[in-house]
């Protein structure tokens, strides 16, 4: 019996692939932090969707508990075939004013987990090929951005990763997807930050279960780079022609409209 595994599984855009994933009858191994709700989510799941579900509970910042991961997979035989690396930290704000704690976490996880993540997994996704890998980046995977500065060099580091392993992977059947969405309104912080961003933030804003279904069905459709929403795709398209001054201009100016409305209300 296959299994497909996410993590960030208890809210936003884990949670929505989760139903996706659920609704084509795939079982799933749900991962998130302690104190989610992530046990009722799993039994609900289960429940709704006639499909097998487990649940484990823990912080992926923290590296043996990405063993901790494996480890548990292994300890029940599952089989997994589809892993979804969703789990990331965002956040915004000049770099000075970012805490030591803050640039770690986001190191951690948005990069270590991934990146250890999928060297645990490949031989065994190798094992129940045919098999699928995705990696949840982000529309700024494509520029570097100021005010998001760690955030974006970390997704820029996932979309490289997940190009590359594509290439290493797929002569073992193997199909590494990278998603690259815009603003999607998953909590009230990202909810703030599009209400407050300005006109380039709210053209990318994408409905969170629409990015979801996008996402699982490119992926099980070996795409290479998802984009959700042809408003997104157009953005990623004209910043890519646009010379690198313009486009940081365009990009500095938005946050910074989002961090002068935040320190105003």
């Amino acid at each position: 019996m296959k299994y497909t595994l996410i993590t960030g599984a208890s809210k936003g855009m884990g949670l929505e692939m989760a139903h996706v994933c659920a609704a084509k009858k795939m079982n799933l191994l749900l991962v998130s932090l302690p104190n989610e709700g992530l046990e009722k989510i799993s039994i609900d799941i289960a429940n709704e969707y006639n499909v097998k579900t487990d649940f484990f509970e823990t912080n992926l910042s923290i590296n043996e508990n990405i063993d901790k991961v494996y480890e548990w997979v292994m300890h029940h035989n599952y089989l997994v075939n589809f892993l979804i690396n969703n789990a990331g930290i965002g956040g915004m704000g000049p770099f000075e004013s970012y805490s030591p704690e803050y640039i770690n976490n986001t190191i951690d996880i948005n990069v270590r987990a991934t990146t250890k993540l999928s060297y645990c997994f490949i031989p065994e996704l190798k094992k129940n090929a045919p098999s699928f890998l995705l990696n949840n980046a982000s529309m700024m995977a494509n520029f570097a951005c100021p005010y998001k500065s760690v955030y974006a060099a970390s997704k820029i580091y996932i979309k490289n990763f997940s190009r590359a392993l594509r290439e290493e992977l797929k002569p073992f059947d193997i199909s590494v997807s990278t998603l690259q969405p815009g603003a999607t309104p998953t909590t009230d912080l990202v909810r703030n930050q599009i209400e407050t961003g300005g006109r380039l933030a709210k053209l990318s804003v994408t409905n969170p279960r629409l990015v979801a279904e996008d996402a699982i069905n490119k992926t099980l459709s070996k795409k290479k780079y998802i984009v959700p929403g042809w408003q997104n795709r157009l953005i990623v398209l004209l910043l890519k022609l646009l010379p690198t001054s313009v486009k940081i201009k365009l990009i500095l100016h938005s946050y910074r409209s989002m961090l002068n409305n935040s320190s105003n209300s």
